[in-house]
């Protein structure tokens, strides 16, 4: 039999106690009633309900085989599940790229390690006078005081408070679930400080067993930061993958007719795309899921770099705000690009969305859910109201 809750245990051993009591024994009444007390206690005591709202989370030191974590100091700097989505920070062995970004990834079914998919950059914007873009600052564009010499600020992760301390690996923790426990993995990201704005921000990335394909980005800013506006996390190699088709309520935007008349290298925009445009979950989450119009990127051949070949099967990468963290002015922005980044080299197929985000006053703890999946957006789990299919490419 399951061990009774602390919160039940001891009214329970009470009233066990009372029938031993002579009084209670030579009133057959108050005897009776008692035992009925005590198994419909036990009955409730039981009950998962019960056993999911009695018990706090707790920190686990069980290693369940579907996680990655740094297992020693001076491991690659790598977390996440093998059945869902992985993420990391520069590092020795890790994955690659520049610096100031979190890589995130999968893990290859072809070489059973994680393969990267995307990046993603913190871009603070403090309060103020002037234009948003004057306030703004870029994780992996800035100088680096810290490291100087090196573009992009400093990634890491909080050393703890002693030198013994394991928190490189991250903190699983156990919260109880009527169907089945879910374990949290979670990791705080030390951002430096940034010189443009002066902003002092920290993230917590978690990824939750029960949604292995979502890495939860919670946006935080220190106390001596300045005032934010926004804390936006943004998907910033959409190219990667080619992604050209972006799921909003009722329409699917492609990239093709946002800058398809558009001959230069840089970075092209185009409006943002508010809440009322967003598709929702029946939860009440606003979501927008960025796809590919190829049927297979990996076996499209690119020109240039062998690094900008996609390695991948085709994926559904989304952004999705939770909504009890919505804020009226949350919205969607792309841009486009028709070269790879640092490079004159055309993509295959004509321009794609570079960067994939959104954007939203800024709350502290408010989180923005990053996911990748095989599926496609007309097989979610739980359908999206107002979901069109895209026209042929």
């Amino acid at each position: 039999m399951a061990k009774l809750s602390a919160a039940i245990a001891a009214p329970f051993q009470l009233m066990k106690n009372l029938l031993h009591f002579p009084q209670m024994t030579s009133v057959p009444p108050l005897r009776i009633l008692l035992k009925i007390m005590i198994t419909v206690v036990t009955a409730l005591a039981l009950s998962p309900t019960a056993i999911a709202l009695q018990l706090p989370s707790v920190q686990t030191p069980v290693t369940n085989s579907q996680w990655i974590r740094p297992q020693n100091p001076g491991d690659p700097l790598i977390w996440g599940r093998k059945d869902g989505i992985v993420f990391g920070l520069p590092s020795t062995g890790g994955l690659l790229g520049p610096r100031g970004l979190i890589r995130v990834g999968v893990i290859s079914a072809t070489t059973g390690k994680p393969e990267l998919l995307n990046y993603i950059a913190i871009e603070p914007v403090v309060l103020g006078p002037g234009t948003r873009s004057s306030r703004m600052a870029f994780s992996e564009l800035e100088p680096s005081r810290m490291d100087p010499g090196s573009r992009g600020k400093r990634l890491w992760v909080d050393p703890g408070a002693s030198p013994s301390s394991d928190s490189y690996r991250g903190e699983l923790r156990i919260f109880p679930n009527q169907d089945s426990p879910i374990e949290r993995l979670s990791v705080q990201i030390d951002v430096e400080q940034f010189t443009a704005n002066n902003a002092h921000v920290y993230l917590i990335a978690s990824i939750d067993s029960d949604h292995p394909n979502e890495l939860r980005l919670a946006v935080h800013q220190y106390s001596d930061s300045p005032a934010l506006e926004e804390l936006t996390v943004t998907a910033t190699m959409g190219n990667y993958e080619r992604l050209r088709q972006l799921w909003l309520k009722d329409r699917v935007v492609n990239s093709h007719d946002l800058y398809g008349t558009y001959t230069a290298d840089a970075f092209v925009e185009r409006e943002n795309y508010p809440l009322d445009e967003m598709l929702r979950t029946s939860d009440g989450d606003a979501i927008a899921l960025g796809t590919s119009n190829e049927p297979d990127p990996s076996e499209v051949p690119v020109t240039g770099a062998e690094h900008w070949r996609y390695r991948l099967p085709k994926l559904t990468q989304y952004w999705r705000v939770p909504a009890h963290d919505i804020e009226p002015d949350l919205r969607v922005r792309v841009n486009g690009r028709r070269v790879y980044w640092a490079s004159h080299n055309p993509l295959p197929g004509g321009a794609a969305f570079e960067n994939f985000e959104v954007r939203q006053r800024y709350l502290p703890g408010q989180v923005f859910i990053f996911g990748v999946t095989s599926k496609t957006p007309s097989q979610f789990d739980s359908p999206l109201p107002h979901l069109n299919r895209p026209p042929a490419p």
